[in-house]
């Protein structure tokens, strides 16, 4: 269904999206990794990842389907090790979009990700868990309260040199805080209801807006700096007060 959503927007989103900039391509600005949502795989990101190429970023889309968060953080290590390689010196960010936020983190707190990432940004990431997750075959361990997650949020949530900003609707599920150094972009306007807001993230014009602002390390919202510990999953979900879907 979520998949459906996505493909049902692209043509739109090649018009806003994958245009956008084409020919005036500023000098290579560092390297951006996009990690996808669950069952997506590459194919939604390509629009905003076209934009991004046009405006100097080498831009990488993993194809990832988000079953196994420990596996695909492993992916990722191989994906960004490749492109500081290809591109040596260069600053690299890690964007990940829903489950594909949570692979990335756990690359940066437990593969050592945070030693050589610059900025992580997370579009629509249940940090602290999704009731979506509870019982389902895929990502079963990002249920709230597993083992899993409550390893993944143990401590500085933050950790290392790495910057990190959170983009979300103002209806998404829920809100991705972290504890410890966040800047949380203002949430952005949408129409539809959680799931189709959250669905089409890759593809709104306003993620890609508020993308470019984390990559110039613009905070367009609020930095906060919260104490370790100081959030709980029941806490962070459903920020509207409506249990969408």
């Amino acid at each position: 269904m979520l998949k459906r959503i996505l493909l049902t927007g692209l043509a739109a989103a090649l018009a806003t999206l994958g245009t956008a900039g084409i020919g005036h391509a500023e000098p290579d600005r560092g390297v951006v990794v996009l990690v996808p949502g669950q069952y997506l795989g590459a194919l939604p990101y390509e629009p905003l990842a076209a934009a991004l190429r046009a405006e100097g970023y080498d831009t990488v889309v993993l194809d990832l389907k988000g079953f196994d968060i420990a596996a695909d953080a492993h992916a990722i290590d191989g994906a960004v090790a490749a492109a500081r390689g290809a591109h040596p010196g260069q600053p690299v960010s890690l964007v990940g979009h829903s489950i594909g936020a949570l692979s990335s983190r756990y690359y940066l707190r437990e593969l050592g990700g945070s030693a050589v990432v610059e900025r992580y940004v997370a579009i629509g990431a249940p940090q602290y868990g999704s009731p979506g997750a509870c019982g389902q075959p895929a990502a079963p361990e990002a249920c709230p309260g597993t083992p899993f997650m409550a390893a993944l949020n143990a401590g500085d949530d933050t950790p290392g040199a790495t910057t990190y900003y959170s983009i979300r609707s103002e209806r998404e599920w829920s809100d991705g805080r972290l504890d410890g150094g966040q800047c949380r972009l203002t949430p952005f306007r949408t129409l539809g209801n959680g799931g189709a807001d959250h669905s089409l993230e890759p593809v709104l014009p306003a993620v890609l807006d508020q993308l470019r602002s984390a990559l110039a390390d613009d905070c367009a919202g609020e930095y906060v700096d919260e104490p370790d510990g100081a959030i709980t999953a029941d806490s962070t979900l459903f920020p509207s007060g409506i249990p969408f879907g």
